[in-house]
């Protein structure tokens, strides 16, 4: 079980911080076909690993990268308001149903959009300026899409593309905000999900796995990304979007 599921976490950590998001979307379901079956164990299980993933990429990024205080603070209130909810939601009221149909379409549309804006992402542009209409709408959009993560994980490649798309950044440099974002997150909700379910407990080599794994995942991941650069980030988001998008919408 312990082998299956760390190739399934390096798989998904490496593409997830690789593309900018969506480990979850690929290591979730994955988990609960060939792992466990218990919805709220194989969420714990998941988490453990992008817990790791975001924290390694989050030093790497980090390193290279300067960070608007203001937004990120934004985007994490915003973000562990949203979760909480989300998580609240899935444990007392476990029907997941039109979150993943609301997700897929949301990821299609997207994904068909960035696939003819050639240039956005790719290419270093002028950067939206940072005012308030910009928090306000930043903080209702990272409200919404962590509700879903919540539920099921995985939306960070939707906060990518906000960054992509409406504060013109491109995909690498979005990721100073996407990942330590999380990997606050992460943190916190794995935290009250280990101490639900006592899956570390239940399954100690398991959850010790899933962290190493998710780790070097996260750090190959990521340094690919400043290895391949923007144009490769792009195409792998696209995919990644597409694909998921697609077996979320139809099952």
């Amino acid at each position: 079980m312990s082998l299956i599921a760390g190739l399934i976490a390096i798989f998904a950590t490496m593409t997830g911080s690789f593309s900018g998001g969506a480990t979850s979307l690929i290591m979730f379901p994955l988990i609960m076909m060939f792992v466990m079956s218990d919805y709220m164990d194989a969420l714990t299980v998941n988490k453990i690993a992008t817990v790791f993933m975001t924290i390694a990429a989050s030093k790497i990024h980090y390193k290279r990268l300067k960070i608007n205080i203001p937004l990120f603070v934004t985007f994490l209130i915003s973000g562990l308001i949203g979760t909480a909810i989300g998580t609240y939601i899935i444990q007392y009221y476990p029907n997941d149903t039109l979150f993943k149909q609301i997700l897929a379409a949301s990821l299609i549309g997207m994904g068909v959009y960035m696939f003819f804006s050639k240039d956005k992402g790719v290419r270093p542009r002028d950067h939206r300026k940072i005012g308030w209409k910009v928090l306000v709408a930043a903080f209702i959009f990272s409200l919404g899409i962590n509700v879903l993560n919540g539920i099921f994980g995985g939306t960070g490649l939707l906060m990518t593309l906000f960054f992509v798309l409406v504060l013109k950044t491109t995909y690498i440099e979005s990721m100073i905000y996407t990942m330590p974002v999380y990997a606050i997150i992460n943190v916190i909700q794995t935290t009250y999900l280990v101490h639900t379910t006592g899956v570390v407990f239940k399954y100690p080599l398991l959850a010790i796995t899933m962290a190493c794994c998710g780790l070097l995942g996260g750090i190959i991941g990521t340094n690919l990304q400043y290895l391949k650069g923007n144009t490769w980030v792009k195409r792998v988001s696209f995919v990644a979007m597409l694909a998921i998008g697609i077996k979320m919408f139809w099952g």
